[in-house]
């Protein structure tokens, strides 16, 4: 098969793998012969052994033909809040990487960060559909279940979760590798192999580097008072102050989803679909917040003290 051919059956069969499991059987136990097939198509296409929220959403087609495990409108709406920001977010990631080749006082600096600001703005839009039109209960009840994970072989994978969209990646660059707690380091890595295989080189990278935040208020700390900030610097500035307030927003908003969602009283489980806990998810929306407050007042510093 071709490699189109071999990412439209590993969608098809994921389907199948999440709805046998949601029904408490492990996929694998039952079709044992499905494990060579899992390998061979995940060598072809360089990705797990498992659908991901790529097969799910964006090699899905929409209409007639679309794959959905209950055929829902809730889910139908849920799959299209993820089709705004999954493919932005993706080109969010190659905007990083010509990021980190530049330098903050550049115009193609400049340029880049307020690119990736109007990109990371599509997670608000993609939260605000979610949160008119699918209830917590709903994705709790019936989504969770399934994006339970599967074994194959001695491993196992999480089903096609949202959460494996790249914005980890863009925040481990934005903020995160300096400046995240050891816990969502350590949720990015285990949410990279989720991804596609061009990412894992960049994510090893960005655990090793400096962040946008803290290249940027660098230098605006070396800026001498007497003079006045570069037009490249200070949009720059302002582009990744709008970008880090625009996660800072969407994390609250995730936030209040989950902490429905996963409520006692409501939810089948302690963690989410992609692994992580609400607890993780809050303190990143704190730390968000916190960095977003950083950030805007080295700003507002700078221009009081030259003016």
């Amino acid at each position: 098969m071709s490699v189109p051919e071999t990412l439209a059956t590993m969608r098809d069969l994921g389907i199948l793998l999440g709805s046998i499991k949601r029904n408490g059987t492990e996929p694998l136990s039952e079709f044992s012969e499905l494990e060579a097939v899992l390998r061979l198509i995940a060598q072809r296409s360089g990705l797990i052994p498992r659908d991901t929220i790529h097969h799910y959403i964006r090699w899905n087609p929409m209409g007639r033909r679309e794959r959905m495990y209950t055929g829902l409108p809730m889910e139908r709406l849920l799959m299209a809040a993820v089709r705004i920001s999954l493919p932005r977010l993706s080109d969010a990631v190659d905007l990083c990487a010509v990021l980190d080749s530049a330098e903050p006082g550049d115009l193609t600096f400049a340029l880049a960060t307020n690119e990736l600001a109007a990109l990371v703005g599509s997670m608000e839009d993609s939260i605000d559909t979610v949160l008119a039109n699918v209830t917590p209960e709903f994705f709790a009840k019936t989504m969770r279940p399934f994006f339970e994970e599967i074994r194959v072989g001695d491993e196992v994978y999480l089903g096609p979760a949202a959460a494996h969209v790249p914005l980890s990646i863009v925040d481990l660059l934005v903020w995160a590798c300096d400046r995240g707690g050891d816990e969502y380091l350590e949720f990015a890595d285990d949410s990279v192999v989720y991804g596609l295989q061009h990412w894992k080189p960049l994510h090893g990278k960005w655990r090793r580097t400096k962040s946008l935040v803290t290249r940027v208020t660098d230098e605006l700390q070396r800026c001498s008072a007497e003079e006045a900030l570069p037009l490249a610097m200070y949009a720059s500035a302002e582009a990744l102050c709008r970008t880090v307030r625009s996660l800072m927003v969407f994390r609250g908003k995730h936030l209040t989803i989950a902490k429905k969602a996963y409520a006692t009283d409501v939810g089948l489980y302690e963690l989410g679909s992609g692994g992580g806990s609400v607890a993780m998810l809050e303190a990143i929306t704190n730390s968000t917040r916190a960095i977003s407050t950083l950030l805007r007042r080295s700003v507002t510093t700078h221009l009081k003290d030259v003016s």
